[in-house]
């Protein structure tokens, strides 16, 4: 009789806490870790606060940082820095499930349940073959990503060949993880803005990481079948794919045209620059914004136009199941295609020849809606943390500051050292919750929320829009 008592109040946690749970673990043993005097080259501890801003910052894939990463960490607080940034970038249910795989464990149906609410799937069928796709396509792009990188660091003539393979790794990692961390300098990636091959590597990384393994994975699957044309094989790609690719490439190319007229005669970022190179930097400016963080041009040298625009794409972010963090491309796209049928006068939301579900555009607007509500609290937040700082900022770079954290971007104007330990706090937890993405936290936090029947409901009633 107690052993059945005791088994009907066993707490058992949901996919969603489990990974809130997870992410809280790590961030607080890579804090812990970098709190230690032997993390920091002066010998001394960087303080809790600062330990565990740069520990979230890592490990949400963000890039925010409260001193400079090549200057301040010994090789000990770099491997920590690394290692948050690699497993929050793939997510602990993935390396805990390779790790079954390894030893030949079965994989439990809350395991692949939380793996399914990690990667944003549908259906709990083929989670361990997922899995595995997300370990191959993320050591093929990192592999060859640190190889290439390092070859242009070395050949750039300002590393060794030992220095340079350092630099190649990390920034690969940083890179395709979407993290924006980087160990060259204070003034980050800006000494190669005119290296094409640097460039060009960094933006194909952060892309290939931000466009989400499930679109790896399908196209490489239909670049493997050979039974049928490439054009019919084209046309068979899910609508999620089709979705990811379009509002990425417009995004990124949208964005990069933007910059460029906007930014073209601003002595402070492009207008010094040769024509090819306002183009690169341009370009590079737009990929970065996909919640990378990396910069070649100073972000607070940005017209203020610019910087808005930036807020956008920031908390726009990647795509589902990718490295990336913000609301989504695909929750953009649903929201645009469900406004376009709007306007032809329509009363289903269609795209590319498929109708999508309304349980759809309600989860997009419900994460559209909780995400701006977030920046807006946290940014009113930080305007009254920040209003004693002697660091000379705008409320603009508050809220720049803030859609960086949320989006977990990591670029900034300048102001995140400076914050006040509350302000810090503040962004901490906005970095938090972009990386696990807005519904995942409040599933998680409400226990009552349950998919249940609707056939049987409350009387409906009509009210006035617009």
């Amino acid at each position: 009789m107690f052993d059945k008592t005791l088994k009907k109040r066993t707490f058992h946690l949901s996919a969603s806490q489990t990974i809130m749970a997870g992410f809280a673990c790590m961030i607080f043993i890579g804090a812990l870790l970098l709190n230690l005097p032997a993390a920091s080259r002066s010998g001394e501890s960087i303080g809790f606060i600062n330990a565990l801003f740069t520990a979230t910052s890592a490990n949400c894939v963000t890039g925010l940082i409260v001193v400079n990463t090549m200057a301040h960490w010994t090789l000990f607080g770099k491997i920590v820095i690394l290692l948050l940034i690699q497993v929050g970038g793939l997510g602990f249910m993935t390396l805990i499930t390779i790790a079954m795989v390894l030893v030949r464990r079965k994989i439990s149906l809350r395991s692949r349940q939380t793996i399914q609410a990690s990667f944003n799937q549908d259906s709990i069928g083929g989670m361990v073959r997922l899995v595995r796709r997300v370990i191959l396509v993320t050591l093929f792009f990192e592999g060859i990503g640190a190889l290439l990188l390092a070859l242009s660091f070395w050949m750039g003539g300002s590393m060794s060949i030992p220095r340079a393979l350092g630099q190649g790794v990390f920034h690969a990692i940083s890179a395709f993880c979407n993290a924006g961390f980087d160990n060259i300098g204070p003034e980050g990636l800006m000494p190669f803005q005119r290296n094409i091959p640097v460039n060009l590597i960094i933006m194909v990384l952060i892309v290939g990481g931000g466009i989400g393994f499930t679109v790896w994975g399908e196209l490489v699957q239909l670049l493997r079948s050979k039974k049928q044309s490439l054009r019919i094989r084209l046309r068979r790609i899910s609508l999620h794919s089709k979705i990811v690719l379009a509002v990425t490439g417009i995004l990124i190319f949208g964005g990069a045209v933007f910059f460029l007229i906007v930014e073209w005669s601003n002595p402070r970022t492009l207008g010094s620059m040769p024509v090819w190179e306002k183009i690169q930097a341009s370009l590079f400016q737009s990929v970065t914004l996909r919640t990378a963080g990396f910069n070649t041009i100073p972000q607070d040298g940005l017209t203020e136009i610019s910087q808005f625009f930036s807020c956008i794409l920031m908390l726009i972010g990647g795509s589902p199941a990718g490295t990336a963090g913000g609301i989504k491309t695909v929750t953009v796209g649903v929201i645009i295609v469900s406004m376009i049928s709007v306007i032809r006068g329509r009363n289903k939301v269609e795209a590319f020849g498929r109708s999508l579900p309304l349980d759809l555009l309600q989860k997009a607007l419900s994460v559209v809606s909780i995400m701006l509500s977030v920046v807006f609290l946290s940014t009113v937040l930080l305007h009254f943390t920040e209003l004693n700082n002697p660091y000379p900022h705008t409320f603009l770079d508050l809220l720049f500051e803030t859609c960086s954290a949320a989006g977990t971007v990591g670029v900034t104007t300048g102001i995140t050292p400076h914050l006040s330990d509350a302000g810090k706090i503040v962004l901490i937890i906005c970095m938090y919750i972009g990386r696990l993405s807005p519904i995942t936290v409040v599933v998680a936090l409400n226990k009552k929320l349950r998919g249940g029947d609707d056939s049987i409901g409350l009387p409906s009633e009509r009210v006035i829009i617009g």
